[in-house]
């Protein structure tokens, strides 16, 4: 015996598109969409729900879905199955007539054993709500009540309400896909679907206010300044490098900020005739930032690789230990700010911002020196280095723009925010210390070691911006010699018999860690475990140590 297979796709196979149509109006290829704005509008599927009859959803004046117009030439019309199909649709042929005449509504839904009387609905206030209800049809048989508008009378009659006509039609709920071909019903004509896009389509990046763009239709974007890029940052304007802007504002120039309130920011966007002739000015957006002119990436610094696995190697583990102790100073900072409670409320959302951004800096670190030990594990497991153990001690020195200078425990005073900022500006003393490394795995290393390296350069530019954000935050606080840095807690390094809870607790994670790092890519999930809670314990002994007065001495 012989089976034959009948593919059921065959739009793929066309040689050609349909004129009217394009490929993205096909229904499996589209996304769920209430309303017009994406591939086609759904609507237009549902209002030939029923042969024969054409609806419209949209008449917020009257709820009840309402009859446009009839199609005698549908092609469900002329359908031979299933059985006794041709009998409904000679009574749907023979009700469209009267149809043709007067304002005719739905106002009642019958499929199996349940019937709901659209004009009874206590809870509705927008048709789309009626639409979403025939949307939810099964494809089988379907009963429903057409009501007439009263028409108004003449004559002796006049004043007097006529009772309501009605028509009751069965018949089965559209498919819209053939079964066989995976085509669109004939029913619809070329363009049918997309008609009530927003036209031209530009208009839904002005109307559309639920915010849901994924990627093409930015809220919010930097300014294309070249700051933080720039090659002077002394001169540079830490506010105007990040200060969120309108991507829709209709005056290009502007470097107002985007507000909070939605109403506020409309009343400055490119207005509905605008948006026509000027979409063209919208700016492209890359890494949060708005492109105005030839986008130019930027070139990794040239650097001369190691000249073998070993020398990468080391450099690796001085890449382990600056990362360590960096993260331990940042960490240490972060238990001298205040916490966000009581007092002025603009300063309260100022520490808990401030406390955030911190801690996003120090859980990034965490994430750099776990990466710079996978990458000597993996140096080792592929036999290029002699094996070798994680490093998970602190440097003594952190590089600056001016040398090296000693490691150093300090609240997140001014002075140390600079040095903070210093630390991770762009290709500056941190990133840049990568520069050798990315020379070096970009040849003839694995991808993967190249791909992981650029990773924590990258993640660099964002601790950058960061603290460049928690600086404007700061430097707006009033100040005075008397009390410089006022979102401050008065602290100092604790003793070790002060601090041994926490000491212990920090030497349990570094054990568990060293165990963990030890396996690389096979992840020992519970040494990462045991690390996370005594992470959540050691925060509550830094917090216990700050409020008396006093930080974690980490070295």
């Amino acid at each position: 015996m012989t089976t034959h297979l009948f593919p059921r796709n065959l739009t793929a196979q066309a040689a050609h598109r349909v004129a009217g149509n394009p490929v993205t109006t096909r229904t499996e290829s589209g996304v769920g969409n209430c309303f017009p704005g994406l591939e086609f509008d759904h609507r237009n599927l549902d209002t030939r729900f029923f042969p024969g009859l054409i609806f419209s959803f949209g008449d917020p004046a009257q709820m009840l879905p309402l009859l446009v117009t009839v199609d005698p030439s549908d092609p469900a019309l002329s359908a031979t199955k299933p059985d006794g199909v041709e009998a409904l649709s000679a009574d749907v042929i023979a009700a469209l007539n009267d149809l043709r005449v007067g304002r005719w509504r739905v106002t009642s839904i019958t499929q199996g054993d349940r019937t709901l009387s659209l004009v009874s609905i206590p809870t509705v206030n927008d048709p789309a709500q009626i639409w979403r209800l025939v949307r939810d049809l099964t494809p089988d048989k379907v009963t429903i009540v057409l009501t007439q508008d009263p028409i108004a009378t003449s004559g002796a009659q006049a004043g007097t309400p006529l009772p309501p006509v009605t028509k009751s039609l069965t018949h089965y709920r559209r498919h819209y896909v053939d079964a066989d071909t995976g085509v669109i019903s004939a029913a619809y004509r070329p363009g049918e679907l997309t008609q009530s896009l927003c036209s031209p389509w530009m208009h839904d990046f002005r109307d559309c206010a639920c915010d849901y763009w994924a990627s093409n239709h930015p809220d919010i974007a930097l300014g294309g300044e070249n700051f933080p890029l720039a090659s002077n940052l002394a001169a540079a304007d830490p506010d105007a490098a990040t200060r969120p802007l309108d991507w829709l504002r209709a005056d290009r120039a502007s470097r107002v900020a985007a507000s909070a309130s939605a109403r506020a920011n409309d009343a400055l966007r490119l207005r509905h005739y605008q948006i026509n002739s000027a979409w063209r000015t919208l700016s492209f957006v890359l890494e949060g930032r708005e492109i105005a002119d030839l986008y130019v990436p930027d070139f990794e610094p040239s650097a001369v690789p190691f000249p073998t696995a070993e020398a990468l190697a080391d450099e690796l583990e001085r890449l382990c230990k600056l990362e360590l102790v960096v993260m331990l100073e940042y960490f240490y900072a972060y238990y001298s700010l205040k916490q966000p409670t009581g007092g002025d409320a603009s300063q309260i959302q100022d520490l808990t911002f401030v406390r955030h951004e911190l801690l996003a800096v120090i859980v990034s670190e965490m994430r750099h020196l776990r990466w710079a030990n996978q990458l000597l594990w993996t140096l080792s497991q592929r036999g290029m280095i002699a094996p070798r153990q994680p490093v998970l001690v602190p440097a003594d020195l952190v590089p600056t723009v001016k040398g090296e200078r000693p490691r150093s425990l300090r609240p997140l005073s001014a002075e140390a925010l600079d040095d903070f900022v210093a630390v991770e500006r762009p290709s500056g003393t941190l990133d840049g210390a990568y520069a050798r490394v990315i020379a070096t795995l970009s040849k003839g290393y694995p991808v993967t070691m190249l791909q992981l390296a650029r990773q924590i350069v990258a993640d660099g530019m964002e601790h950058f911006t960061r603290f460049s954000e928690i600086s404007k935050i700061l430097s707006a606080w009033p100040r005075d010699d008397a009390n410089p840095a006022p979102w401050l807690r008065d602290i100092s390094p604790a003793t070790r018999d002060q601090a041994s809870a926490a000491l212990k607790t920090y030497d349990e994670i570094l054990l568990n860690l060293s165990d963990a790092y030890q396996h690389g890519d096979m992840e020992d999930a519970a040494n990462i475990v045991k690390a996370r809670q005594a992470m959540m314990v050691l925060d509550a002994e830094a917090e216990k140590l700050a409020i008396s007065g006093f930080g974690v001495p980490f070295f």
